[in-house]
């Protein structure tokens, strides 16, 4: 009885395991760049690196933020956060970062006007 528990506890560490690896960690990233429109898509383009979001409130980038050469296509409720009205400023946005070997996206989860242009 007690080596069929002792296989049972081993049989559930091995699984739990292979979920905690199977599920990926997706963190809450931030960044500064510049919103474009391509078509019926919308970019940030001249994006700094990416930093994870690790506190309950980050401190916010500075305006004079010198910009990247990113390029991450913005996806999710982009209307909801009037993305449009954007473009062509420099913003900082908060969201997940989805990268795969065609594009790198940026499931949008928080966006705030910086300046009037991409400077």
């Amino acid at each position: 009885m007690i080596q069929k528990s002792m296989q049972v506890v081993l049989t559930m560490a091995v699984l739990s395991g292979v979920l905690a690896s199977a599920a990926q960690r997706m963190p809450l990233m931030m960044t500064v760049g510049c919103v474009a429109q391509e078509g019926d898509q919308w970019w940030l383009v001249s994006a700094t690196e990416p930093v994870e979001i690790t506190e309950e409130v980050p401190p916010e980038p500075e305006v004079a933020t010198v910009l990247g050469d990113g390029r991450f296509r913005l996806i999710g409720t982009l209307d909801e956060f009037g993305v449009n009205n954007h473009a062509g400023h420099k913003v900082r946005v908060k969201g997940i970062l989805i990268e795969d070997n065609d594009e790198t996206r940026l499931n949008l989860t928080s966006i705030r006007h910086m300046q009037p242009d991409c400077k």
